[in-house]
């Protein structure tokens, strides 16, 4: 479910398996999270899938171009924006949901 949830946001990340991972395990036993999913976003932890904080917290969105697909990070907060893909120049509103 947290996958998917990130996916469908456009919120990259990088997962990690405790199990396997011993850093990353290091680092949750480190700050005292003992349940998971835990999301580290910036200097903030969300433990389980508080799907509002998540979205609080992520100051970008990553979007696909209208027009070639190409990948780009816009910001969130931030209201209407006109965005310009950089690839083909194509521009396109955008309106930030947070």
């Amino acid at each position: 479910m947290a996958k998917e949830f990130l996916s469908r946001n456009h919120i990259s990340y990088v997962e990690k398996n405790i199990d396997i991972d011993h850093q990353a395990r290091n680092e949750l036993i480190k700050r005292n999270i003992k349940g998971v999913p835990a999301f580290l976003i910036g200097e903030d932890v969300v433990i389980g899938l508080d799907k509002e904080k998540i979205l609080q917290l992520v100051d970008h969105r990553v979007i696909e171009c209208e027009n070639c697909r190409t990948r780009m990070r816009v910001p969130t907060g931030k209201g209407k924006l006109r965005v310009t893909c950089p690839q083909c120049r194509h521009e396109f509103d955008l309106q930030s949901r947070i």
